[in-house]
């Protein structure tokens, strides 16, 4: 075993007995994948962000901002993880690293920009921020193709991000990400059934560790089974919950980018979430799970289908909402249990009566906020302090800086 592989894992045993404190419980619901500034990752071709500009306004416009905070507010959504896309090497003069950092100073940047929203750091700040009646934002960075070094983890952290999706539209020095999705998304290419056999890779697994040394939250949408359960062998044993932040149900649309059941299982029984997209790509329900013979395909009836089967799978506790607005997908048309669609982030009222329509108790929705509070409480618990106080140590500039400076 490598060195600091065991130092993480001995680390985290330490603190294992470590109880998560009590708190009062908040109403309110999340979304565990919401992109805010879109707009500052994909210039010039995504225009506005929440505070700024039309809505988009039907449900295949992509390249518009489907978000505003009053639309957040009037759907009852208040906790948000914001979700930070570093593009794919488009930026002259930055490694995938500085890209990463620069999208954290835009969320910072928007952050002063729009005060209805705040940077929280950690579950207290969230709770704090919750109590203003603000919309309380975690920074998420979708894709660690900058991590070329455990270091790098400690400067994301020392930046401010709190959760990692690990790997994205494809495979990485980190390990293997799910077969096909490119290919699906931008083509609507339709999968081979053939899974990806890339799991954890070394440098993966340390990852995975300094990120559980340092209260990070582990997100494994986008990846491959295999790597997905390699994380659960790591983390599982330590007690640490994990995030799918946006995903759907396999059994209802066999790509492997969707959750299969028996990963499912093994992320609720972890103390995980699971976060239902709106994409209607993810969606496409198989004719032989629709809810009935009224069923109208590609409208959010797929939604609340595969909602219903991972609540049976995994229990409704366990599962969130994780959009994926703004994140270049399209959303459920008009038709169905849901009128008007998913034509922005307002139209979300129509999905949560669907959703209470067909058996979802509305306590489950209430208490998403708190479920992921206690998601990061429990992450949290399990961090170590040293190595906290060690990652802000090193990377003291590292928000100031235009590429990452190492600081002894």
């Amino acid at each position: 075993m490598r060195p600091l592989l065991l130092l993480s894992l001995t680390a985290c045993a330490t603190t294992s007995s470590v109880t998560v404190p009590t708190t009062p419980a908040l109403s309110g619901r999340a979304d565990t994948h919401l992109h805010l500034t879109m707009s500052a990752a994909a210039k010039p071709f995504m225009k506005g962000e929440p505070g700024s500009g039309p809505l988009t306004s039907t449900t295949s416009e992509r390249l518009i901002n489907g978000v505003s905070a009053e639309d957040l507010h009037a759907t009852g959504v208040t906790f948000v993880f914001g979700a930070l896309w570093p593009p794919l090497r488009l930026r002259p003069g930055r490694s995938a690293l500085d890209e990463a950092l620069h999208q954290v100073r835009e969320l910072d940047a928007f952050m002063g920009r729009q005060p209805a929203f705040a940077l929280a750091s950690n579950s207290q700040d969230a709770r704090r921020i919750l109590s203003t009646g603000r919309i309380a934002v975690v920074a998420q960075l979708e894709g660690g193709e900058g991590i070329a070094r455990v270091q790098d983890v400690d400067a994301l952290y020392a930046a401010g991000v709190r959760v990692i999706t690990v790997v994205h539209f494809v495979s990485t020095q980190l390990g293997g990400a799910a077969k096909g999705q490119l290919s699906r998304a931008l083509l609507g290419a339709a999968a081979d059934g053939a899974l990806e056999a890339e799991g954890l890779s070394a440098l993966g697994r340390e990852v995975v560790s300094r990120m559980v040394q340092l209260g990070m939250v582990i997100d494994v949408a986008h990846a491959s089974d295999r790597f997905v359960s390699d994380v659960l062998d790591v983390t599982e044993p330590l007690g640490v919950p994990v995030l799918v932040s946006h995903t759907a149900a396999r059994a209802l649309s066999n790509v492997e980018r969707n959750l299969s059941d028996v990963l499912a299982r093994r992320v609720a029984a972890s103390g995980g979430l699971i976060g239902l997209t709106l994409s209607r790509v993810q969606l496409e329900t198989d004719a032989g799970h629709r809810l009935s013979a009224q069923h109208q395909p590609g409208t959010c009836d797929d939604l609340v289908a595969h909602w219903r089967h991972l609540a049976s799978v995994a229990s409704a506790d366990t599962l969130v909402l994780g959009s994926d607005v703004n994140g270049f997908i399209t959303r459920p048309s008009p038709g169905g249990l849901c009128p008007d669609g998913v034509r922005n982030y307002g139209d979300l009222n129509q999905v949560w009566a669907a959703l209470e329509t067909s058996g979802i108790p509305s306590a489950a929705l209430d208490g998403m906020a708190d479920k992921l509070l206690g998601l990061l409480e429990r992450v949290e618990s399990r961090a170590d302090e040293s190595a906290q106080a060690q990652a802000r140590r090193r990377y003291a500039r590292v928000r100031d800086e235009r590429s990452v400076l190492d600081v002894p």
